[in-house]
C-alpha cells in the first residue's frame, strides 16, 4: 500500500473537483504525466502554460501539504484511467472517472465477461425484495457479478443475496469507500470488501452528498453490460442509471409489478419506453445458459420428492393458505375469508406452516417463503 500515491490522487482530485475540471481534462493531464508517479512534476511544468495550470498546480500542492496522515486499511487500493487494470468497460462511456478508489480484494470481476447492474427503490415492498432475492441468487449461481449502488433497498437485497451464494459483487459508493452510508449497511460492506470491492470516485473521507448520487449512477451503468431495475416507483433515481446504460448502449431491463401499489411504475415506463420484460433471468439478454462453475450445488440440490411428500401430508386448509400465498402476502383475517375457514382454525393452520418453514410474518402480513423441504 503506497500512501505517497494516496496522497497524490486524493490531492489531484480534490484540486480539479474545486475547478471544476472534467473527467476528460483529468485524464488528459494523466495521460501525460503516464500516471500518478510522475503527476506533481506534470504539473509543475505545465503550470505556466495557462491560469487555470497555474491555479491546479498550486491547489494541488495546498492539498497535498494538507493532507493528514490516512488510515488506510490493507484492501485500500486507487487505480488511474491510465492503468492497466482500470475497468475496460469505463473507457468506452461519456466522461470515465479518471482515478478510482477502492476497498477490496481486486477489481478481477470487474473484468468479467458479463455483468450486470442491479437497482431499484429504496423503499420497497415485499415484492420487490422477493424478486431482488430470487434473481440475484439466480445470477449469482450462474457465476455472474453483480453491481449495485450499496443503497437500503433493493442495492442492499441485490448485493446480501450474492454474498449468501458464496459470489463477489461490487458496491460503487456517493462516497468515500471509508464511509458507511446507509449506516445500517456497515457489516454489509466490510462483508462485500472481503471477496469484491467498494467503488468510488471520491476520496477517503467524502462524505455523502445529494449530487453525488447522478454522478455515481453513471458509473454504475458504465461498468455492466446490462441493467436491471426489479422495482422503482415513478420519479426514482434509477431512472438516471437506466437513462445513462441506454446513452452507452446497454441493454436495459425491467422487472413488471402490481398496478395498484405504484411501486412498479419506473419500470413499467422503461417497459412501454422498449426495456427488456424479465421475469426470469433468462430473459436478460445475453444472459450465459449455464453456470461456470456451481458453488455447492450438492446441497442446494431441490429437493422435489420430500416436498411432494410433505404436501399430500398437508389438510386441505394447509393447501388452501398456501396456494393462497403463493399468489401475495395476506392478512390473518384475508386468508380466513377467502379459504373460507375460521379464525382460530386459521391461525392454527398457519402455526403449523410456520413451524414447516413454509410460512413467515412480515409486517404484519403472512408470505409463502421455501422451508428446508422445498
Amino acid at each position: 500500500m503506497d500512501t505517497t500515491r494516496w496522497k497524490i490522487a486524493t490531492a489531484f482530485t480534490k484540486a480539479a473537483s474545486s475547478l471544476r475540471m472534467s473527467q476528460r481534462e483529468r485524464a488528459i493531464i494523466l495521460e501525460n504525466s503516464k500516471g500518478l508517479e510522475y503527476l506533481r512534476e506534470q504539473l509543475l511544468m505545465t503550470r505556466d502554460e495557462s491560469p487555470q495550470h497555474g491555479e491546479l498546480y498550486r491547489r494541488f500542492m495546498s492539498e497535498l501539504s494538507g493532507t493528514t496522515t490516512l488510515l488506510l486499511s490493507n484492501r485500500d487500493r486507487i487505480i488511474s484511467i491510465v492503468d492497466g487494470e482500470y475497468p475496460q468497460r469505463l473507457l468506452h462511456t461519456d466522461q470515465p472517472p479518471s482515478i478510482l478508489f477502492f476497498r477490496g480484494e481486486s477489481l478481477a470481476e470487474l473484468h468479467s465477461s458479463f455483468i450486470i447492474t442491479v437497482i431499484g427503490t429504496r423503499n420497497p415492498s415485499f415484492y420487490g425484495l422477493e424478486v431482488t432475492k430470487k434473481l440475484c441468487t439466480e445470477m449469482a449461481r450462474r457465476d455472474i457479478t453483480i453491481v449495485s449502488g450499496g443503497a437500503r433497498g433493493i442495492d442492499g437485497q441485490a448485493h446480501s443475496s450474492a454474498l449468501a451464494v458464496g459470489k463477489a459483487t461490487i458496491a460503487v459508493l456517493g462516497c468515500g469507500v471509508d464511509v458507511s452510508y446507509p449506516k445500517e449497511h456497515t457489516h454489509l460492506f466490510e462483508q462485500i470488501a472481503e471477496t469484491g470491492a467498494l467503488v468510488s470516485e471520491y476520496p477517503l473521507g467524502t462524505l455523502p452528498r445529494r449530487h453525488h448520487f447522478p454522478a455515481r449512477n453513471r458509473i454504475l451503468a458504465g461498468l455492466c453490460d446490462v441493467v436491471l431495475v426489479t422495482e422503482a416507483s415513478r420519479f426514482s433515481g434509477t431512472l438516471i442509471t437506466a437513462g445513462f446504460a441506454a446513452d452507452y448502449g446497454r441493454d436495459v431491463c425491467a422487472v413488471p409489478g402490481s398496478i395498484l401499489s405504484g411501486s412498479s411504475r419506473s419500470c413499467h415506463d422503461l417497459i412501454r419506453e422498449g426495456a427488456v420484460i424479465v421475469e426470469s433471468i433468462d430473459d436478460i439478454p445475453r444472459m450465459p445458459a449455464h453456470p461456470a462453475h456451481v458453488r455447492g450445488a450438492t446441497n442446494r440440490t431441490p429437493q422435489r420428492p420430500e416436498a411432494e411428500r410433505r404436501r399430500t401430508e398437508m389438510n386441505r386448509e394447509e393447501v388452501c393458505i398456501l396456494n393462497l400465498l403463493e399468489a401475495a402476502p395476506r392478512t390473518l383475517h384475508a386468508i380466513s375469508e377467502h379459504c373460507q375457514i375460521d379464525l382460530r382454525t386459521t391461525a392454527l393452520s398457519l402455526a403449523t406452516l410456520q413451524s414447516r418453514g413454509l410460512v413467515r410474518l412480515y409486517r404484519g402480513l403472512y408470505v409463502r417463503s421455501r422451508g428446508m423441504c422445498e
